[in-house]
């Protein structure tokens, strides 16, 4: 039986790309770095210490591990500080907006998935903390013992369905990327793609749309059912 629905801030939700983007060119500028729009496609959704390993690299500049440790941080920070003052909730993605009301009429719990530290953060900013019964928390003891490599969407969904009483087969996954529907598919929750016209992960998922405005939730949890159905 369908009880939960559990969505990927960045991507489903909202896009966060763009303040992830302006962070990283703003702290490289310290060191000469003109960071283009083009390249940031290649650092999008990696961990951050990965990707300023790789611009330094890129760039052939000479960093040590404190330096790079540093500009982390200071990445972090500015990013906080511009979704802080940029974030709204006119940056959630349409039609995801009607799709939570629509599942909060349903008495579905709502789960917020990231593998970012601010996912709280996020949500207060799009006013959406108060929708969900679970919000990514990468402060509680189970998760902040993970390594960077170990901190996946399903490692977090996994720990929410624990704290909710709820089972994988009891939920419907939203993912835009390839690799969080694999995990999904995985470990046994009906994964659902918001697959942006890419032929590849509309073959992977359980269901797919091309974009969010595109969900129905109700042809969705048909097609939850009919999969049962379908195993008889």
């Amino acid at each position: 039986m369908l009880k939960a629905i559990v969505f990927d801030i960045d991507g489903v939700i909202t896009n966060l790309s763009h303040f992830h983007f302006l962070a990283w060119k703003s702290i490289y500028s310290f060191h000469g770095v003109a960071l283009l729009h083009t390249e940031w496609k290649h650092y999008a959704g990696k961990p951050r210490l990965w990707i300023a390993k790789e611009i330094a690299k890129r760039y052939k500049l000479k960093l040590t591990d404190k330096v790079l440790g540093e500009i982390v941080d200071e990445k972090n920070d500015l990013f906080i500080h511009l979704i802080k003052h940029g974030l709204t909730k006119n940056d959630i993605i349409n039609g995801v907006k009607q799709l939570i009301d629509h599942a909060k009429e349903r008495d579905l719990k709502l789960i917020a998935v990231s593998t970012s530290a601010n996912a709280k953060l996020e949500m207060k900013c799009m006013e959406l903390n108060n929708k969900f019964d679970y919000i990514s928390d990468y402060s509680v003891h189970q998760l902040s013992s993970l390594s960077a490599k170990e901190k996946t969407n399903v490692s977090n969904v996994l720990f929410a369905l624990h704290y909710l009483g709820l089972r994988t087969d009891e939920c419907i996954g939203l993912e835009d990327h390839i690799d969080g529907i694999r995990e999904y598919n995985h470990v046994g929750i009906y994964s659902v793609a918001i697959a942006n016209y890419d032929d590849t992960i509309k073959l992977e998922a359980n269901y797919s749309v091309d974009l969010p405005e595109q969900i129905n939730l109700e042809e969705i949890i048909f097609n939850y059912y009919k999969k049962d159905s379908s195993d008889i």
